[in-house]
């Protein structure tokens, strides 16, 4: 079975990725401008929180990333192609606007498996975000601190307009993180968060 892991509105349909097999031939892709136009589970950067959740769940799940600023919430909605759904939002916004979403599938111990998937959504990628500068970044073994061993992660970043979308396979040391387990994290972000996360997380 494919498995699908991105979607994207054009022309006010939404039309489903595969990384085995599009659902369109790449000829016939409308190349999008805006980062609204594209979904994770039918989720997008710029909508209310409030869509898809209630706020006594948002108040009452969420978390903190680096401090107050941002906070994140995992979705537990029975998604049809990810096994999670993170989105994260301003908690100081009444609408709780998403600013960043994200979806995950874990492969277990099987790193190898993501990085596979991975340059295949890469490639999808390369054609929808023809003008975008693309990038690796490589976080070495040892990058996510002394408490978390030897875990690493391959980070494929696209930069465009408005935002970045990024493929990213990490891969954890189990000798430290037993119930951890190595995934491919697909992420949108509008521009403002990623310039945060980007600053924080340095």
């Amino acid at each position: 079975m494919s498995m699908k892991i991105f979607s994207t509105k054009i022309r006010f349909k939404t039309i489903i990725l595969s990384v085995l097999i599009l659902v369109l031939g790449f000829q016939s892709w409308t190349k999008a401008d805006d980062i609204s136009e594209f979904q994770i589970e039918g989720i997008s950067v710029g909508d209310s929180l409030l869509k898809f959740t209630t706020s006594d769940y948002i108040k009452n799940n969420f978390g903190k990333w680096y401090d107050d600023e941002y906070h994140q919430l995992i979705l537990n909605n029975n998604f049809l192609h990810y096994e999670d759904v993170i989105v994260s939002f301003k908690p100081t916004d009444k609408n709780f606007t998403i600013v960043s979403i994200s979806g995950s599938i874990n492969y277990g111990t099987k790193i190898n498996k993501c990085y596979l998937e991975q340059d295949k959504v890469d490639t999808i990628f390369s054609e929808i975000f023809p003008n975008a500068d693309r990038r690796v970044d490589i976080l070495e073994k040892g990058s996510y601190g002394a408490e978390n061993g030897d875990t690493n992660s391959k980070q494929i970043v696209y930069d465009f307009d408005g935002g970045t979308a990024v493929i990213d396979c990490l891969d954890w040391d189990q000798k430290f993180k037993p119930k951890f387990k190595d995934r491919i994290l697909i992420s949108i972000d509008n521009e403002e968060f990623r310039s945060w996360l980007t600053k924080n997380s340095s």
